[in-house]
């Protein structure tokens, strides 16, 4: 009974001693990540102001859009946004934190830089809710119009794939569907993989 005692307080004396050890070793990691975030932090709030005029803005073109006929079909709310948003800027920066934008740019242009990151995102959004809407009264050609720009925009709502993955594969236009699967296949974000998985579940539910 003293035997079995004394090896369960070794073994205890021995997972807290780990224990202990990976926390020291975490808080250590977690320190230094710390650090050098607020060094690169500092360095990025002392960059002068770079020429931003000529970064590759994203062009949107309301003519692209089947607005006259999402607007009888009682979407005017979301086509009226849409309206408002065409004569702004738009960027696309996911890929870039704050600071890489504060790096590259200067902090003076954070502001400026981070409104037509926003610009984008509400555009996405924007034509994500109209191709839903348009899918939902089974309006897929208009649908697919929608999807086809936000696409070609550099969409990467999974969702928006998605939605025009089904609309090929039912039309059995296999040869644009493989094309949106290789454009899935060069998304470099986080959402790569998810976009994939639901391409080809699509091809998968249909055997």
């Amino acid at each position: 009974m003293g035997y079995v005692n004394y090896y369960i307080i070794c073994l205890t004396v021995i997972v807290g001693f780990a224990a202990f050890r990976a926390i020291a070793y975490q808080n250590k990691k977690s320190k230094r990540a710390l650090d050098r975030f607020w060094d690169r932090e500092t360095k990025a709030n002392s960059v002068r102001r770079a020429d931003i005029s000529n970064l590759d803005y994203i062009t949107f073109d309301i003519d692209k859009l089947p607005i006259n006929e999402s607007k009888d079909l009682g979407f005017s709310d979301i086509c009226d946004e849409l309206i408002m948003l065409s004569g702004k800027k738009f960027l696309n920066l996911a890929a870039y934190t704050n600071t890489d934008l504060k790096m590259m740019y200067g902090p003076a242009n954070l502001d400026a830089l981070s409104e037509y990151d926003n610009n984008f995102n509400r555009l996405m959004r924007l034509l994500n809710k109209l191709s839903k809407e348009l899918v939902k009264i089974e309006k897929k050609a208009l649908a697919k119009q929608v999807l086809e720009y936000s696409i070609s925009l550099g969409s990467e709502l999974s969702s928006d794939y998605e939605m025009l993955g089904s609309i090929y594969y039912n039309e059995n236009d296999l040869t644009d569907f493989q094309k949106l699967e290789e454009q899935a296949e060069n998304i470099e974000s986080l959402s790569k993989n998810l976009i994939i998985n639901k391409l080809n579940n699509i091809k998968t539910d249909d055997k």
